[in-house]
Parts: C-alpha cells; sequence; structure tokens
C-alpha cells in the first residue's frame, strides 16, 4: 500500500514548486492548460532551420536556434545546405556551432567526456574531433559483449543525458556524421512544459514530483555504473526549473517511490515519455550535418530502433555536453543532483556536497555507491 502521509521535511521541501511554477509559467505562456489538453496535443516534427553552414551560422540564423531553445519548445534542428566530415583529429563542426551561439545563447561550457579518446572509437574513427560518437558497436563473433545502450541500434527510451553528472548538462548537441539505412527516429519530450498542466488539474500528484526521492535511476554495471535518487521535478542550481526523469530501457533501471498521488504523476509522464506521444516534436536525421540541440534540463529524448547501413560505417551521431559554469566542466559521476541550497539543506545526507562531487560506482552488491579512490 502506498504512504500517504509526507514527514515535515518532506512537506517543506516540495514548497519549492511555487519557485518552479512562476519561472515555468513565464518561460511557457502557452503550455496546455489541463492534463485533458495536454494529452490531446498531437506530436509534432521539429521545424528545421535551413542554415549556410555549421561553422558560418548568420546573426538571423543564430536568434532563430535561440528562439528554439529559449521561447519556443526547447529543441532546436538545424539542417545545413553544405557539409563534410571533420577530418580526425580536427575540431568538430559542432564546436565552432557552439561558440557562434554563445554569443546569442547562454549554451555553456564544452564537456570532455573521457570515452572520447576510447580505444574503440579510436580505431573506428581516428583520432578525437572532440565529440562523442553514438553507434552500433557490433558484437564479435566470440561471444557475448557488454555494450551500453547508446551502442546498439536498439530503442532507446526517454531520458536526460548526463546520467551521474548531477543534473548539470544544460545543454546537449547531436550532430549525425553519417546516416542510417532505416529508422532511428529522435523524439523530445519538453516535461516542465508539460508539467504546467499536471499542475492545473492534479495539484498533489504535480506536488509529489517534488519528494527527494521520488525517482531512482540505476545503471547497474559497466563503465558508468551509478545509482541517482532525485526529485523529477526541482528547482537547481541558478534557479532554474528541471527535470530528471528516465525510462526503464536495456539494463537501466527506473523505481519510482510508491506514494499514490506520485503514482498518477508517473502514469501520465511516463504516457508523454513515448516514441510521438502527446505534446512531442520528433526528427527524423539522415541528411549528415543534420544538427539538434536541446535544453538538458527541461527535454528528455529518444531513439527509435534504427537499421545500418552494409556498407558504410553505419549510422554515426557526434555528441557534445555542456554545462553552465566552468567550474563544472571537471567530469563526475555521482549519486545525486544538485538542488538549489535552499532546499538540499532539509536533506544534506543526499544533497551535501561530497554527494555531488567525485567519481562514485555503484556495487550491485551491495546496493551502494561506493566512492572511486
Amino acid at each position: 500500500m502506498a504512504v500517504t502521509v509526507l514527514t515535515p521535511a518532506e512537506a517543506e521541501f516540495i514548497e519549492q514548486r511555487d519557485e518552479f511554477l512562476e519561472v515555468a509559467r513565464a518561460r511557457y505562456p502557452s503550455a496546455p492548460s489541463t492534463i485533458a489538453d495536454l494529452l490531446a496535443t498531437p506530436p509534432q516534427p521539429c521545424q528545421p532551420i535551413v542554415v549556410e553552414s555549421l561553422d558560418a551560422l548568420s546573426m538571423q540564423d543564430a536568434e532563430a536556434v535561440a528562439m528554439a531553445l529559449t521561447t519556443g519548445y526547447g529543441v532546436a534542428h538545424l539542417v545545413p545546405t553544405a557539409f563534410t566530415r571533420t577530418p580526425p583529429g580536427s575540431p568538430h563542426h559542432m564546436l565552432s556551432l557552439a561558440h557562434r551561439l554563445a554569443d546569442v545563447l547562454p549554451i555553456g561550457y564544452p564537456v570532455d567526456h573521457p570515452m572520447e579518446s576510447h580505444p574503440e572509437a579510436a580505431a573506428r574513427f581516428g583520432p578525437t574531433d572532440g565529440t562523442l560518437k553514438i553507434y552500433n558497436l557490433p558484437v564479435p563473433a566470440g561471444g557475448p559483449r557488454y555494450r551500453e545502450q547508446a551502442e546498439t541500434n536498439e530503442m532507446f527510451d526517454a531520458h536526460n543525458d548526463g546520467l551521474g553528472y548531477a543534473g548539470l548538462i544544460a545543454t546537449v548537441m547531436f550532430t549525425l556524421d553519417s546516416p542510417p539505412l532505416a529508422g532511428g527516429f529522435t523524439f523530445f519530450q519538453n516535461l516542465v512544459r508539460a508539467s504546467l498542466a499536471l499542475a492545473e488539474s492534479d495539484q498533489a500528484a504535480f506536488d509529489s514530483l517534488f519528494l527527494p526521492d521520488a525517482i531512482v535511476a540505476i545503471r547497474p554495471r559497466g563503465k558508468g555504473a551509478i545509482k541517482v535518487t532525485s526529485p523529477v521535478l526541482f528547482v537547481g542550481r541558478g534557479g532554474y526549473p528541471q527535470t530528471f526523469f528516465r525510462v526503464s530501457t536495456g539494463e537501466y533501471r527506473i523505481e519510482w517511490r510508491n506514494f499514490e498521488p506520485l503514482n498518477r504523476a508517473r502514469a501520465v509522464l511516463e504516457r508523454l515519455a513515448q516514441p510521438f506521444g502527446p505534446h512531442s516534436r520528433f526528427v527524423h536525421l539522415m541528411r549528415p550535418g543534420e544538427t539538434i540541440i536541446l535544453d538538458n534540463m527541461h527535454v528528455i529524448h529518444g531513439r527509435t530502433p534504427f537499421v545500418d547501413p552494409h556498407d558504410t560505417i553505419g549510422r554515426v551521431l557526434a555528441r557534445k555536453w555542456f554545462v553552465r559554469d566552468q567550474s563544472d566542466t571537471a567530469y563526475k559521476h555521482v549519486p545525486s543532483v544538485h538542488v538549489h541550497e535552499r532546499w538540499a539543506r532539509l536533506f544534506p545526507e543526499q544533497f551535501a556536497s561530497e554527494q555531488l562531487s567525485g567519481e562514485w560506482h555503484y556495487d550491485a552488491s551491495l546496493d551502494l555507491n561506493v566512492p572511486v579512490t
């Protein structure tokens, strides 16, 4: 049976919803006003912004991207009329694009992910171009091999990027280096925008999404094993509304607190998180150079399965993460998220600084995150 009584600290922690709503409503004044309206909103393709090249955006193009991210849905889809693949070892076009956008948009600071220089990637793509490659890693003939979900051509359900990065990945950029033969639709859902309808129709369900342990995401093994406990909605560092949300996919396990209002909220969000779900956006990346930029703190994304051509390197996405503060570029792998200090103080055992720094690894045998020394 679901527990329906909150502790005083939990009740106070939930009060951050008022600050969350004030900022989110100002940003999304045309968001659906009720759950019925939300679920009746059909999926729509992302409207492309056609540009000459990723390396030379006009000011008009840059402003269109900024509008799509800050006052639109939180996703921008760029289609360059000219694109050539970056030579191995040279900076990827996406990095010059980010530099240009910094003139009109707080795109943030790039994060150097450890896997960008992994020997497997270097063997396939040559010296690093400063981005992480996402592709279908073939399974060797000798037997089964563990692969992360981003290393397969299977369905990758909806998620925020940066599990273990304390909720600090602000912007995510993808560029299609090489297309699939078929499939591979990318879909997006702006949960901060969508949550406004839940607040109007079911206040208790909306409030429950701010519980400090509303959701637990577990990557049980592999290079990035971690267990992260978090609210689904919260006010992050700097007063910015955020969401933390994932759907179970591959070996990623998702656990929810058993609380009746949260069960209702979960049912709505999981419906929204399906491919081509209500209120969603989608794009089919098929032209090399097509680029997606998204607000990772508001928008979850996923990918449908794809089929690779036999005569190419297959579908390859180049990915780059960006954080708001330069001090956050040092790679981290931690079991919690940065909640604003006004609220984090209520649960120091979960949101204290030592839980938000360094590198931790999940030990499945202990069901614990263990600091890496």
